[in-house]
């Protein structure tokens, strides 16, 4: 099964169509039955943009560059400073998320190990 990337030129189609559509029923005083045929609009053209093939102009949400070096992993320490509560081992291991890690009991920010 293929799968294709979601673009940004077909992602705003669904934003738009829902926001006109609750605009609409604003206008039209139609909120409560509305809003429920407007979810299933929208949910159907999300599946339809999803299942059709993107142009060559459509941009991807995402791009990977190969060419680019890897992130070196971001490991922390075993312990928070502050309260010595175990950080989870993921965090240990290292993760190369380029995010600050924080105590999930005292949310002191972590220490990177060296």
């Amino acid at each position: 099964m293929e799968t294709s990337t979601f673009t940004a030129p077909r992602q705003g189609v669904t934003g738009a169509v829902f926001m006109i559509g609750l605009a609409l029923l604003f206008a039209t005083d139609w909120i409560w039955p509305g809003i429920l045929v407007l979810v299933g609009v929208t949910s159907l053209l999300g599946v339809y943009v999803d299942r059709s093939t993107p142009d060559d102009d459509d941009i991807p949400l995402r791009v990977d560059n190969p060419d680019e070096e890897s992130p070196r992993p971001v490991r922390y320490s075993s312990q928070c400073a502050s309260c010595g509560a175990t950080t989870p081992q993921e965090l240990q291991d290292g993760t190369t998320r380029q995010q600050a890690a924080f105590c999930s009991f005292c949310g002191t920010r972590l220490e990177r190990a060296e």
